[in-house]
């Protein structure tokens, strides 16, 4: 596994809970990480070595789209994670995270730069899912990561009211997806928001404490009722105060 870490931050891109977080990740394979930065004195990866991973660092004055997706397919990387400068409301750091979502051909992990102490980045994972293509993708790439996955807390967020026949109909939906999780030994519950999808998402995260969350990338035609508006994909990685981690 090789992933490529994208940060233009001056300080703080790469905190101590952050690696330990992201450490988890040899127990699946990760042996190499490249480095995008833009600020020439900071070396980031200088302990990665003595961790069993190799690494590799290029700078650039600007953490552009086009160089973030060049490298990633020159350098067959397999995952993409980016922190950015700026808060939730930057409106640079909210497109470029928007575009890499829409034009990212391998899985996206948007972080702020925290990580909770002591804790792998899959300890605690909310998985959003409207039961489109892009939401099975993505609960098919999470199971590949079971053998470092702790709980799991499957979410669909309605809007509206709905009828006996479409709450019958989502339970079951629920349940097939909890039974897949449990079938692969990961300890899963299922549970349904109303309201605004991507508060919704993000308030589910801070109820059940998560290190994670992962969605599919934006779906054009939502499958099931009024789950994933365009955008709502989008506002949650910008705004989550945990890790996001969009699969295309």
């Amino acid at each position: 596994m090789k992933l490529l870490y994208a940060t233009n931050l001056k300080e703080n891109a790469l905190s101590s809970g952050l690696i330990e977080s992201m450490l988890v990740l040899r127990r699946v394979g990760l042996k190499n990480i490249v480095f995008l930065q833009t600020d020439a004195s900071k070396d980031w990866f200088g302990n990665m070595s003595i961790q069993g991973i190799s690494s590799s660092l290029l700078i650039e004055k600007e953490l552009s789209l086009p160089w973030i997706l060049s490298v990633a397919e020159k350098g067959n990387v397999s995952l993409i994670v980016v922190n950015l400068d700026g808060g939730a409301r930057n409106p640079s750091r909210s497109s470029l995270i928007k575009d890499l979502m829409r034009r990212s051909p391998v899985p996206v992990l948007i972080t702020n730069g925290t990580a909770a102490a002591g804790k792998g980045l899959f300890e605690h994972v909310v998985f959003a899912t409207d039961w489109s293509p892009a939401s099975e993708k993505a609960l098919t790439y999470l199971l590949g990561f079971r053998e470092i996955l702790g709980e799991l807390d499957i979410v669909n967020v309605i809007k509206g009211k709905l009828t006996l026949k479409d709450m019958r109909d989502l339970k079951e939906r629920l349940a097939h997806t909890r039974k897949r999780c449990l079938n692969e030994k990961i300890d899963a519950e299922s549970h349904i928001y109303a309201g605004k999808t991507s508060e919704e998402i993000i308030t589910a995260s801070r109820d059940y404490r998560a290190t994670l969350i992962v969605l599919g990338a934006i779906s054009k035609k939502p499958v099931y009722k009024e789950i994933f508006g365009a955008g709502s994909s989008h506002r949650v990685a910008a705004e989550a105060a945990v890790p996001v981690l969009v699969v295309p």
